[in-house]
Protein backbone atom coordinates (compact mmCIF):
# COMPACT_ATOMS: atom_id res chain seq x y z
CA UNK A 1 0.00 0.00 0.00
CA UNK A 2 2.70 2.66 1.21
CA UNK A 3 4.23 1.29 -2.30
CA UNK A 4 1.23 2.96 -4.21
CA UNK A 5 0.87 5.82 -2.68
CA UNK A 6 4.67 7.22 -3.62
CA UNK A 7 4.03 5.69 -6.88
CA UNK A 8 0.52 7.84 -6.94
CA UNK A 9 2.45 10.95 -5.77
CA UNK A 10 5.24 10.85 -8.27
CA UNK A 11 2.74 10.64 -10.90
CA UNK A 12 0.88 13.67 -9.67
CA UNK A 13 4.25 15.68 -9.68
CA UNK A 14 4.90 14.63 -12.97
CA UNK A 15 1.97 15.61 -14.15
CA UNK A 16 1.83 19.33 -12.17
CA UNK A 17 5.06 19.78 -13.82
CA UNK A 18 3.94 18.60 -17.50
CA UNK A 19 1.14 21.18 -16.87
CA UNK A 20 3.46 24.14 -15.75
CA UNK A 21 5.62 23.33 -18.78
CA UNK A 22 3.05 23.46 -21.08
CA UNK A 23 1.53 26.32 -19.63
CA UNK A 24 4.71 28.27 -20.51
CA UNK A 25 4.74 26.90 -24.06
CA UNK A 26 3.90 28.95 -27.26
CA UNK A 27 2.04 26.66 -29.34
CA UNK A 28 2.73 29.19 -32.62
CA UNK A 29 3.33 32.44 -33.91
CA UNK A 30 0.40 34.79 -35.44
CA UNK A 31 0.32 37.00 -38.66
CA UNK A 32 1.69 40.24 -37.96
CA UNK A 33 4.32 43.08 -37.99
CA UNK A 34 6.81 44.16 -35.21
CA UNK A 35 9.31 46.56 -34.61
CA UNK A 36 12.06 46.65 -32.21
CA UNK A 37 11.35 49.26 -29.48
CA UNK A 38 14.11 47.86 -26.19
CA UNK A 39 17.47 46.27 -26.29
CA UNK A 40 19.57 44.70 -23.37
CA UNK A 41 22.74 42.76 -22.99
CA UNK A 42 22.57 39.34 -21.32
CA UNK A 43 23.24 40.70 -18.10
CA UNK A 44 20.10 43.31 -18.55
CA UNK A 45 22.31 46.67 -19.05
CA UNK A 46 20.33 48.71 -21.66
CA UNK A 47 21.60 48.95 -25.28
CA UNK A 48 21.29 52.29 -27.35
CA UNK A 49 20.91 51.49 -30.63
CA UNK A 50 19.76 52.61 -33.79
CA UNK A 51 19.63 49.49 -36.24
CA UNK A 52 16.01 49.03 -35.43
CA UNK A 53 14.76 45.12 -36.39
CA UNK A 54 11.36 44.68 -38.29
CA UNK A 55 9.64 41.22 -38.37
CA UNK A 56 6.39 40.49 -40.16
CA UNK A 57 5.27 37.11 -40.06
CA UNK A 58 2.92 35.67 -42.51
CA UNK A 59 0.90 32.22 -43.08
CA UNK A 60 2.10 29.30 -43.86
CA UNK A 61 5.57 29.88 -41.92
CA UNK A 62 6.96 32.65 -44.23
CA UNK A 63 8.51 35.97 -42.79
CA UNK A 64 10.85 38.83 -43.64
CA UNK A 65 12.46 41.17 -41.28
CA UNK A 66 14.98 43.59 -41.96
CA UNK A 67 17.61 46.05 -40.21
CA UNK A 68 16.35 49.83 -40.32
CA UNK A 69 17.83 50.88 -43.69
CA UNK A 70 19.00 47.68 -44.38
CA UNK A 71 17.33 44.83 -47.36
CA UNK A 72 14.94 42.66 -46.20
CA UNK A 73 15.13 38.99 -45.55
CA UNK A 74 12.39 36.56 -46.91
CA UNK A 75 12.01 32.60 -46.31
CA UNK A 76 10.10 30.26 -44.34
CA UNK A 77 10.72 30.08 -40.57
CA UNK A 78 11.33 27.12 -38.05
CA UNK A 79 9.78 27.10 -34.39
CA UNK A 80 9.92 23.63 -32.45
CA UNK A 81 8.74 23.16 -29.06
CA UNK A 82 12.04 24.58 -27.10
CA UNK A 83 10.28 27.90 -28.58
CA UNK A 84 13.44 27.66 -30.58
CA UNK A 85 12.63 30.56 -33.65
CA UNK A 86 15.11 29.77 -36.86
CA UNK A 87 15.13 32.31 -39.79
CA UNK A 88 18.37 30.81 -41.82
CA UNK A 89 20.21 33.90 -41.04
CA UNK A 90 19.83 34.00 -37.55
CA UNK A 91 18.18 32.72 -34.91
CA UNK A 92 16.26 33.63 -31.52
CA UNK A 93 14.48 31.96 -28.33
CA UNK A 94 10.91 33.52 -28.01
CA UNK A 95 10.80 33.91 -24.28
CA UNK A 96 7.40 35.72 -24.34
CA UNK A 97 4.86 35.76 -26.95
CA UNK A 98 1.43 38.44 -25.98
CA UNK A 99 -0.85 40.21 -28.67
CA UNK A 100 0.91 43.48 -28.34
CA UNK A 101 4.38 42.50 -27.02
CA UNK A 102 6.93 40.15 -28.22
CA UNK A 103 10.52 38.99 -26.25
CA UNK A 104 13.28 37.78 -27.73
CA UNK A 105 16.65 36.37 -26.58
CA UNK A 106 20.32 34.63 -28.31
CA UNK A 107 24.02 34.89 -27.12
CA UNK A 108 23.93 38.35 -28.13
CA UNK A 109 21.14 40.17 -25.82
CA UNK A 110 17.61 40.47 -25.57
CA UNK A 111 14.97 42.26 -27.88
CA UNK A 112 11.24 43.43 -27.23
CA UNK A 113 9.00 44.41 -29.91
CA UNK A 114 6.19 45.98 -30.07
CA UNK A 115 3.19 46.17 -32.87
CA UNK A 116 4.41 48.05 -35.96
CA UNK A 117 2.07 50.29 -36.82
CA UNK A 118 3.74 52.18 -39.46
CA UNK A 119 3.01 52.44 -43.34
CA UNK A 120 6.38 50.81 -44.42
CA UNK A 121 4.48 47.93 -45.56
CA UNK A 122 1.35 50.24 -46.95
CA UNK A 123 1.42 49.74 -50.85
CA UNK A 124 2.13 53.52 -52.85
CA UNK A 125 -0.68 54.10 -54.36
CA UNK A 126 -0.48 56.88 -58.05
CA UNK A 127 -3.72 58.48 -58.68
CA UNK A 128 -5.91 57.62 -61.70
CA UNK A 129 -5.10 61.18 -62.67
CA UNK A 130 -1.66 60.82 -63.34
CA UNK A 131 0.54 58.76 -65.54
CA UNK A 132 3.30 56.31 -65.30
CA UNK A 133 6.25 58.48 -66.61
CA UNK A 134 8.99 57.40 -68.35
CA UNK A 135 12.72 56.59 -67.04
CA UNK A 136 15.26 57.63 -69.50
CA UNK A 137 17.91 58.14 -67.02
CA UNK A 138 19.09 55.56 -64.23
CA UNK A 139 20.32 58.22 -62.17
CA UNK A 140 16.50 59.25 -61.40
CA UNK A 141 16.52 55.65 -59.42
CA UNK A 142 19.28 56.02 -57.23
CA UNK A 143 18.79 54.85 -53.50
CA UNK A 144 18.53 51.30 -52.25
CA UNK A 145 14.96 49.41 -52.94
CA UNK A 146 13.26 47.21 -51.03
CA UNK A 147 10.55 44.57 -52.29
CA UNK A 148 7.18 45.00 -50.21
CA UNK A 149 5.28 43.26 -52.49
CA UNK A 150 5.42 40.82 -55.88
CA UNK A 151 2.98 39.49 -58.40
CA UNK A 152 2.97 36.52 -60.17
CA UNK A 153 1.23 36.36 -63.65
CA UNK A 154 -1.05 33.71 -64.59
CA UNK A 155 1.04 32.52 -67.33
CA UNK A 156 4.50 33.58 -66.01
CA UNK A 157 7.37 30.85 -65.13
CA UNK A 158 7.48 29.17 -62.05
CA UNK A 159 9.40 31.00 -59.47
CA UNK A 160 13.18 30.42 -58.90
CA UNK A 161 13.93 31.57 -55.60
CA UNK A 162 17.49 31.59 -56.00
CA UNK A 163 17.49 34.46 -58.32
CA UNK A 164 14.57 36.35 -57.13
CA UNK A 165 14.77 39.79 -56.56
CA UNK A 166 14.16 40.91 -53.00
CA UNK A 167 15.77 44.25 -53.27
CA UNK A 168 17.98 46.53 -55.65
CA UNK A 169 20.55 49.70 -54.79
CA UNK A 170 20.86 52.29 -57.53
CA UNK A 171 24.59 54.13 -57.90
CA UNK A 172 24.05 55.95 -60.79
CA UNK A 173 26.86 56.13 -63.04
CA UNK A 174 30.45 55.88 -62.04
CA UNK A 175 34.08 55.43 -62.93
CA UNK A 176 33.37 51.66 -63.74
CA UNK A 177 30.38 49.87 -65.09
CA UNK A 178 28.61 49.04 -61.96
CA UNK A 179 25.83 51.49 -61.72
CA UNK A 180 23.86 49.46 -59.14
CA UNK A 181 23.31 45.79 -58.00
CA UNK A 182 20.11 43.26 -57.53
CA UNK A 183 19.95 41.17 -54.14
CA UNK A 184 18.52 37.76 -54.61
CA UNK A 185 17.21 34.52 -52.76
CA UNK A 186 19.78 34.49 -49.90
CA UNK A 187 22.49 37.10 -50.70
CA UNK A 188 24.39 38.84 -47.91
CA UNK A 189 24.95 42.37 -47.71
CA UNK A 190 28.23 42.61 -49.32
CA UNK A 191 27.78 39.90 -51.77
CA UNK A 192 24.65 40.30 -53.89
CA UNK A 193 24.22 37.97 -56.90
CA UNK A 194 24.22 40.42 -60.01
CA UNK A 195 25.52 44.18 -60.31
CA UNK A 196 23.26 46.68 -63.07
CA UNK A 197 25.48 47.84 -66.50
CA UNK A 198 23.10 49.96 -67.72
CA UNK A 199 19.63 51.40 -68.28
CA UNK A 200 18.67 50.55 -71.75
CA UNK A 201 16.66 52.58 -74.48
CA UNK A 202 13.28 49.95 -74.07
CA UNK A 203 13.52 50.86 -70.19
CA UNK A 204 15.45 47.92 -69.08
CA UNK A 205 18.12 47.24 -66.59
CA UNK A 206 21.04 45.25 -67.83
CA UNK A 207 22.25 42.83 -65.31
CA UNK A 208 25.43 40.76 -65.18
CA UNK A 209 26.03 38.15 -62.50
CA UNK A 210 25.45 34.30 -62.91
CA UNK A 211 24.28 35.09 -65.88
CA UNK A 212 22.85 37.98 -68.42
CA UNK A 213 19.38 39.50 -67.63
CA UNK A 214 17.07 42.32 -68.12
CA UNK A 215 14.81 43.56 -65.99
CA UNK A 216 12.09 45.78 -67.25
CA UNK A 217 11.44 48.95 -65.15
CA UNK A 218 7.79 49.37 -64.92
CA UNK A 219 7.62 52.85 -62.61
CA UNK A 220 9.92 55.04 -60.58
CA UNK A 221 7.49 57.66 -59.17
CA UNK A 222 6.11 58.85 -56.24
CA UNK A 223 8.26 56.51 -53.66
CA UNK A 224 7.55 53.40 -55.81
CA UNK A 225 9.76 51.29 -57.90
CA UNK A 226 7.99 48.37 -59.98
CA UNK A 227 9.84 46.39 -62.07
CA UNK A 228 9.18 43.32 -64.31
CA UNK A 229 10.72 39.80 -65.57
CA UNK A 230 9.37 36.57 -66.76
CA UNK A 231 5.82 37.34 -65.64
CA UNK A 232 7.07 38.55 -62.19
CA UNK A 233 6.42 42.14 -60.73
CA UNK A 234 8.66 42.77 -58.34
CA UNK A 235 7.09 46.56 -55.85
CA UNK A 236 9.56 48.42 -54.06
CA UNK A 237 9.97 51.09 -51.78
CA UNK A 238 12.84 53.19 -49.97
CA UNK A 239 12.55 52.26 -46.37
CA UNK A 240 14.25 55.01 -43.78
Amino acid sequence: MRKILILFILLASTVLWAKDRNKNKIKHILPGRWVEVKRLKTDSTVVPFTDTLFMAFYMRDSFNYRLRNGFVYKGKYTFNDDNHLEFGTASYEVALKRPTSLILTNTMGIYYFGVDTSDTAAVVKIDSADKILPVTEIDSMIGHWSVYKTDVAKDGAEVDYSVQIKSVYITGQGSDDKKGYLYCGNDGRNSPSFYIKALGTDQSLECAGKAQRFVKVVKCQKGELVLEENGMSYYFKQFK
